[in-house]
């Protein structure tokens, strides 16, 4: 057959060179028509599987794969330890013993789901993040050649500045100069019209002496009177110390820092944004001593692998992921611990309802941090400063508010909006609080169905309810926490899940696929690692970020 013929038709049978083939061999990877599909088959030294093409080149392609080592066996099972195909004598064999084993079809299903998963996300996450990033490029370097500009221009408008003081300076010299040399001149000048006037009558007296010798005249010669005592005055002589000039040593040093310092560019590599994954996981469960008869309620992180947990009895329990007691502190009062916190040191800070008080511990010994009058305090927590924040109610439950504290010292009170109408919903209930990296004040307020937002001064920021769909019915907020990308936690004691929020309160999705069961206490560790404290007692460790 020419060929180029056959190149400009390649869909020919290879037996007969039918034009348009509706067959294909998928192990010996032919075309074939109808009629010659028996002939072809007849061939009994080889494997043969024969498929539609159209079906070839949408799901079958490729899905028959000869054994290698059972040659010529078909691969129609999957290995998952081994990670490769396999066929049934291999499965059978010592090589593959004890191995799980699924359907080659079944696992090519797993995988292209995999595949599209991953699809997705490089389509839809991290492709247009790649982009924006892309395009901030030119805007960095724009925003970063327009300050350049301005720095040139202050350079030049500061030196301009300078110069125009020593010009200053040197005309001031040069004037006063002048002023001296006035001065001076004035002085000589009077001085040498006397000394000429003398000279003058010198000459004189000089001539008329003279005549006096030549003529014996007694009456011109008695008439004489000798100026010479006079002349002998002679007339004081200026002394004058002639101005200079004693330039300073230039110190260059001390004019950089008399013209001004410009600071060094600084270049900080940031962490990029984290991403949330598709399906967050359980990753550890602790079993505690806490339950039907006694509920949990609040969780502290201490380290990657401690968390502090406290409930409705008088004792804070430090637990390892293992769900081993690896301490237990009784309060000092013998009350219930209100709320949980550890400090940037490392110390422990629980709140005592009925006495008043705030404590800490410090190792394994309690004191009093503070002790408050008319006010009960519920939910604490310490600042990236150092600070405290503490979430109160009045005795009689009518007022409610946040204050700010610096050890002993109060710093600030936030109770009321620039209306003047109460931010937070006063009642005898736990009023979880958390400081995002942004220093805003997150405050789950359980009656109002909210969590109430402030800066750091005090100002309302947003207040969130639940997202804009409400699939899960209304908001019950219990433990609330931040983490490292400023996202906050909220736990929904109703509907058993975890909102995320962003730092301006926008939803962004929940865990709700954790069962989780009556979450009330949350914290963070270093690594965003979300701990959650279920009512009846346990404490899940889950991962949410890639």
């Amino acid at each position: 057959m020419d060929s180029r013929s056959w190149a400009q038709d390649v869909l020919r049978c290879r037996l007969c060179e039918t034009p348009a083939p509706p067959m294909y061999c998928d192990l010996c990877h032919i075309h074939l028509c109808k009629g010659c599909v028996g002939e072809h088959l007849s061939d009994q030294t080889l494997q043969h599987k024969v498929v539609r093409f159209n079906d070839y080149l949408t799901s079958k392609r490729g899905s028959t794969i000869i054994c290698p080592k059972h040659s010529p066996k078909l691969c129609e099972l999957y290995c998952e330890q081994c990670d490769n195909p396999i066929c049934v004598m291999c499965a059978s064999s010592e090589e593959h013993q004890c191995h799980k084993f699924v359907d080659l079809t079944n696992a090519l299903e797993i995988q292209k789901r995999n595949l599209q998963t991953d699809l997705h996300e490089l389509e839809n996450v991290l492709y247009p993040k790649y982009q924006e990033t892309a395009s901030s490029f030119p805007i960095k370097r724009a925003d970063f050649n327009d300050n350049s500009k301005k720095l040139t221009e202050a350079f030049d408008k500061h030196g301009n500045k300078l110069h125009m003081e020593i010009d200053t300076i040197i005309k001031n010299l040069k004037s006063d100069l002048k002023e001296m040399n006035l001065e001076y001149n004035t002085v000589l000048n009077k001085q040498e019209d006397e000394i000429t006037r003398k000279v003058s009558e010198i000459t004189q007296t000089i001539a008329d002496l003279k005549k006096l010798l030549n003529t014996n005249d007694f009456r011109q010669v008695s008439a004489y009177k000798s100026m010479n005592a006079e002349f002998r005055k002679l007339p004081p002589q200026t002394s004058v110390s002639l101005p200079s000039f004693t330039p300073q040593t230039i110190n260059r040093e001390q004019i950089h820092q008399q013209f001004g310092f410009m600071s060094e560019l600084v270049i900080k590599t940031e962490e990029p944004e984290r991403l949330l994954i598709n399906e967050p996981k359980v990753i550890s469960v602790i079993e505690t001593e806490f339950g039907e008869s006694k509920k949990l309620h609040s969780v502290a992180c201490l380290s990657q692998e401690e968390v502090w947990a406290c409930g409705q009895d008088n004792m804070i329990r430090l637990y390892n992921l293992k769900g081993e007691l690896v301490k237990a502190i009784h309060t000092k009062s013998g009350n219930n611990p209100e709320n949980i916190t550890v400090t940037r040191n490392g110390d422990l800070l629980y709140t005592d309802v009925d006495k008043r008080t705030v404590n800490i511990v410090k190792n394994s010994h309690i004191q009093k941090l503070l002790r408050l009058r008319g006010w009960r305090p519920f939910g604490v927590t310490s600042t990236s400063s150092g600070d405290l924040l503490v979430a109160m109610d009045t005795d009689d439950y009518k007022h409610s508010r946040i204050v700010r504290y610096s050890g002993s010292l109060l710093l600030n009170c936030i109770e009321v909006d620039e209306h003047g109408q109460p931010l937070f919903s006063p009642g005898r209930y736990i009023r979880y609080i958390s400081e995002n990296k942004n220093h805003d004040i997150c405050v789950s307020d359980w009656y109002a169905g909210a969590v109430v937002v402030v800066n750091q001064a005090g100002k309302h920021r947003f207040t969130y309810t639940g997202p804009p769909t409400k699939t899960k019915g209304s908001l019950y907020p219990y433990g609330i926490t931040t983490d490292s990308q400023s996202r906050i936690l909220i736990a929904d004691d109703k509907n058993n899940c975890i909102h995320i929020i962003g730092q301006d309160g926008k939803f962004l999705r929940f865990i709700d696929n954790c069962d989780l069961h009556s979450p009330w206490g949350l914290c963070v560790d270093t690594n965003d690692n979300l701990f959650v404290a279920e009512k009846e007692g346990q404490i899940k460790k889950i991962q949410y970020y890639m």
